[in-house]
């Protein structure tokens, strides 16, 4: 079963494999991850670059119609913004303190 949903003009979709990005308006650019986060990262980061808002990351220009996210370098996939948003709450794990039952 192949499941797929739209995000930022891109179709994603899951084969059993890997996730791919399409474009939705026919471009031959696809993006490809095992790992669901880092295709919508890539997909962020490359609208931000189109906009002037980050620099364009190397892998997207590379001579190819396909890009393995997971084998391009990691840290132009780790941060598309780095001023926090303020709707997006930071998720810190915390340690709670033990407690001794009698």
């Amino acid at each position: 079963m192949k499941a797929s949903f739209e995000y930022r003009s891109y179709v994603v979709s899951h084969d059993g494999s890997a996730f791919t990005a399409v474009s939705a308006d026919g471009e031959p650019f696809q993006l490809r991850s095992k790992n669901m986060l880092r295709v919508t990262r890539a997909i962020d980061t490359l609208w931000n670059a189109l906009e002037g808002k980050v620099k364009m990351p190397g892998w997207l220009s590379l001579p190819v119609d396909i890009v393995d996210i997971d084998a391009a370098a990691s840290q132009t996939m780790l941060v598309v913004d780095r001023q926090p948003c303020p709707t997006v709450r930071m998720l810190v794990p915390v340690v709670a303190p033990v407690q001794t039952v009698a």
